[in-house]
């Protein structure tokens, strides 16, 4: 494996980074050349990250850096002119990226600025971002994490490898080392860094655990620091253990899009599954908000209908089974529309599909035919059994147990003018292959 090496001083800090993008990057089949892009603040941290990658054998990645200019200080333009002159100094390309903190509104300033930094890291062209958070910073989340009453993926605190989005992975390859190992390296190169004088302002959580708390634990603890970064180490393998559980209940727990509360699972695993299941799901529930779900989900009534709505979405529970569903449910207009195997429907707000099935539409008739989307106006009815009765919609809708909002938001599939089939029902006998291809329609409401 070539090395990634050019400095002809190595120290414990170049030999870490070197081994942590060896195995978490170039062992795994990365581009053939990644672009490795670090967050630089300008502070000790970042300078010491950027010296330690610009040191390193380029040849197997692009280094880049981008600063967010959040403008919060009357320093930041001067602090951005530091960074740009440090990469040129380096030969290293820098993104300066300007934000503004009014789309976070609400957040607070930590949490806005936060936001809208990994917002502007989200918009630049690499496949992995580099941070330099310490093991001192990685102390300071667990104990953050633990004021707010975080379970253990708090605790865990920050990962050094996580996904942040199907593009680009995030890479912390400092938690090991302390402050004062990037201070040692700094004065050992004679690097130079900027101040951010709003590190001095205890009104800040994190500036007041670190300014105040910390270090009253560390006259009494010395090692306080370093035992809640291992806190973090347990508290992720704990949490990984309890995610393959999770997985694993999962299979049983799913069945399609819904969620069975009735699963055979203790009380402690059910939570969990389900919590699992919902953050699959991009939901995050707050405390209150997840038990106020379970109160619903098991006190309501059999044939009651009860929703939690967290967001823009709704999680609506149906004969003891949980969906996930906007938080209003659209109905659509008649729509006539060419028939493909797959159609985003954006008036419908859903997708349209097609499997192929014995039990579908003969493909012929659906290719000469007008394709429209109708929605229920009550009273319809559907043949599906040749020289069977025709039944009511309704009853249809109740023998296959669909939910009461799908009945009102799913299309119904009309071909010259005449139902002919219903998602997740049936098709009309009349338009049914017989002994050549056909095809089911399928709906999913985004």
């Amino acid at each position: 494996m070539a090395s990634l090496r050019k400095s002809l001083f190595p120290d414990a800090l170049s030999l870490r980074v070197e081994q942590i993008l060896e195995r978490r990057l170039f062992s795994m089949s990365p581009p053939d050349k990644p672009i490795l892009c670090v967050g630089l603040s300008g502070g000790l941290d970042s300078v010491v990250l950027l010296h330690l990658l610009a040191g390193l054998c380029q040849q197997r990645f692009v280094l880049r850096a981008i600063h967010v200019h959040h403008g919060l200080s009357a320093n930041a333009d001067a602090w951005a002119q530091f960074a740009q002159a440090l990469c040129n100094r380096l030969d290293v390309e820098c993104a300066v990226e300007r934000v503004s903190l009014l789309p976070y509104a609400g957040m607070g300033v930590e949490g806005a600025a936060r936001a809208a930094r990994y917002g502007a890291f989200e918009r630049q062209a690499c496949d992995v971002l580099l941070l330099a958070q310490h093991k001192n910073d990685q102390a300071e989340t667990v104990l953050l994490n633990l004021l707010r009453g975080s379970g253990l993926r708090g605790l865990a605190a920050m990962p050094e490898w996580r996904m942040q989005n199907t593009q680009m992975g995030i890479l912390r390859p400092l938690l090991d080392f302390t402050r004062q190992d990037l201070a040692d390296y700094a004065k050992q190169y004679g690097l130079e860094w900027i101040e951010d004088e709003s590190n001095q302002d205890s009104r800040y959580d994190r500036n007041f655990l670190r300014n105040q708390i910390i270090p009253q634990l560390e006259t009494v603890w010395p090692s306080a620091s370093a035992t809640l970064a291992r806190v973090a180490q347990h508290a992720a393998e704990a949490d990984d253990l309890l995610q393959e559980l999770a997985a694993g209940d999962l299979e049983h727990a799913v069945q399609g899009d819904a969620f069975d509360l009735r699963v055979a699972l203790s009380p402690l695993r059910l939570r969990h599954v389900l919590r699992y299941w919902l953050t699959r799901h991009g939901l995050q529930l707050d405390t209150r908000a997840f038990e106020e779900l379970l109160r619903v989900a098991f006190t309501a009534g059999e044939d009651a209908q009860p929703a939690l709505h967290w967001r823009d979405r709704a999680i609506r529970r149906y004969q003891y089974r949980l969906f996930i569903t906007p938080s209003q449910i659209p109905i659509g207009q008649a729509l006539a529309l060419p028939w493909v195997m797959q159609s985003k429907v954006d008036a419908w707000h859903g997708v349209l599909s097609w499997q192929a099935s014995e039990q579908g539409i003969a493909a012929k008739r659906l290719s000469q035919a007008v394709l429209e989307l109708r929605p229920r106006l009550g009273g319809e009815s559907l043949r599906l059994v040749k020289n069977g009765p025709s039944r009511a919609l309704k009853q249809l809708y109740q023998e296959a147990k669909i939910p009461p909002w799908q009945r009102q938001s799913n299309p119904l599939i009309y071909l010259d003018g005449v139902l002919a089939a219903v998602p997740g029902v049936g098709v009309a006998s009349v338009f049914r292959a017989e002994g050549e291809a056909g095809f089911m329609p399928l709906w999913r409401l985004l």
